[in-house]
């Protein structure tokens, strides 16, 4: 098992964000659906002799050619369409433009598109803003690309996605997907909504008040699912993000690819992920390494499935001061007449020496967590046995925000939140998973992905990450 404890300030600049993008929603947009036809506004952009060459290949998103697709080369200022030229892929799928590199005022540079200048720094104004977009269609498929200068590019089609989102602290202007007329408004309450957009391996949504662009966030969005449901947004000197897109690199399809002009707000906590790969650190009820570990196969790779009295060891490691998330797989092999612990930050068994428990309990038949015991114990719970499914890999949660704790089971809540703190200790204790000192309370079944953060994790988040790591 690999102990990594990685506290996260001010992350590094190049960075990945995904979301859910399964959830039914029938949503409204301002402008037209569709990314329009040829504006043509002089066809300006394709007039002078000094040009730059953009060309490439037209895809489905399963790699199959598409000829005869239609594709418009686009000049959007950020918030509508400036100009724009238009060609047909041949019978190889392939297409070039040849675009006036003058009048594309620097935005074919580097492989990027995008241009963008801040007036304040401090404040994170945008006084600049603009991208030259591919569109592609080919009947009732179509996509978005980015073109890089000089370079051939792939653009991938498929089924158009509703997509629904909302602003923090905003309560109006626009939201705009770059490339195309669609727009929509931001609700009073920060929310937007499209029904109809492209999907596309590089593309942008981007926020802005009139005719000033205040943020954006570049995107892929893959053939996954009809409707793209976003965590709220927060502009942070004019890029988008949300700190659960962040960390969800590798799900489903919704991924920035942002590089350049990322500002970061400060962020402090701490991560820690097991990943079971032979170097973890288990230990017996008596406190001592174990002489022997049984490993099955896990979720990706290997799993443990701790003996008796066995259970990971995490040191004085204290997350529950404050907000927190723990979670893991496993594949339970159901109640056994005894306490079963899932996380616990303990001594032993009493009042001054026990500050948190997640465990099955015994005697009522359903999930608990505990902050004292064991006289008078305050205890909130969640469902019975039924809840976990028995002989399956089923992915365990249990998030604490606000003075409130809730569990989730496969990305789903089981029963409501309920009112939850810590007890108080004036000692460190010890931090364990999957069993604690006493030699009958370990976990009946393998354990696999356990993951502890001092953050609460969103319900959009937790049902993500159990989808990607289901759909591998």
């Amino acid at each position: 098992m690999n102990r990594l404890i990685v506290c996260l300030k001010k992350p590094c600049q190049v960075w990945a964000l995904a979301l859910v993008a399964s959830l039914a929603f029938f949503a409204c947009s301002n402008g037209n659906e569709v990314a329009g036809g040829v504006t043509d506004i002089g066809n300006s952009i394709a007039r002078e002799p000094d040009t730059t060459k953009i060309a490439g290949t037209v895809v489905d998103m399963q790699g199959n050619k598409m000829p005869a697709a239609r594709l418009t080369l686009y000049w959007d200022n950020g918030y509508a369409i400036e100009d724009s030229l238009e060609a047909v892929a041949d019978s190889n799928a392939q297409f070039e433009f040849k675009v006036a590199s003058n009048d594309m005022h620097g935005y074919l540079q580097n492989g990027r598109t995008t241009a963008i200048q801040y007036a304040d720094s401090a404040k994170g104004v945008i006084n600049a803003f603009a991208g030259v977009y591919l569109y592609a269609r080919s009947g009732s498929l179509s996509g978005i690309s980015l073109p890089p200068s000089g370079k051939a590019t792939e653009v991938r089609i498929g089924s158009r996605k509703a997509l629904r989102g909302s602003m923090s602290g905003v309560a109006s202007g626009k939201v705009h997907i770059g490339g195309t007329h669609l727009s929509a408004d931001i609700q009073e309450d920060g929310s937007f909504s499209f029904d109809s957009i492209p999907p596309g391996m590089q593309e942008e949504l981007i926020y802005s008040e009139g005719d000033s662009v205040l943020g954006y966030i570049p995107f892929t969005i893959q053939d996954e699912g009809d409707t793209v449901v976003l965590p709220q947004l927060e502009n942070y000197d004019g890029f988008l993000w949300n700190p659960d897109l962040s960390l969800l690199a590798d799900v489903y399809g919704f991924t920035s690819f942002h590089t350049d002009y990322v500002r970061w707000a400060d962020t402090n906590w701490t991560t820690v992920n097991i990943e079971m790969n032979g170097d973890e650190q288990v230990f017996g009820h008596n406190g001592k390494l174990a002489d022997s570990v049984n490993y099955v196969d896990g979720v990706k790779g290997k799993a443990v499935l701790l003996e008796p009295g066995q259970y990971l060891d995490l040191d004085t490691l204290n997350p529950t001061g404050g907000d927190f998330t723990l979670s893991l797989w496993t594949k339970w092999n159901g109640p056994n007449g005894e306490h079963q612990v899932l996380f616990c930050q303990r001594a032993y068994w009493s009042d001054s020496t026990s500050r948190f428990q997640w465990h099955y309990e015994v005697n009522r038949g359903s999930f608990a967590v505990m902050k004292s015991m064991p006289g008078y114990p305050e205890a909130v719970f969640f469902g019975d046995s039924s809840a976990v499914p028995v002989g399956e890999w089923a992915y365990l949660v249990l998030v604490s925000k606000d003075g409130m704790v809730a569990m989730y089971v496969n990305g789903n809540p089981v029963g409501e939140a309920q009112a939850f703190a810590p007890n108080e200790l004036k000692r460190s204790v010890p931090f364990r998973v999957g069993g604690d000192e006493i030699e009958t309370e370990t976990w009946n079944g393998a354990i696999d992905r356990v993951s502890i953060e001092t953050r609460a994790r969103s319900p959009e988040y937790i049902r993500a990450d159990y989808e990607t790591v289901r759909s591998r």
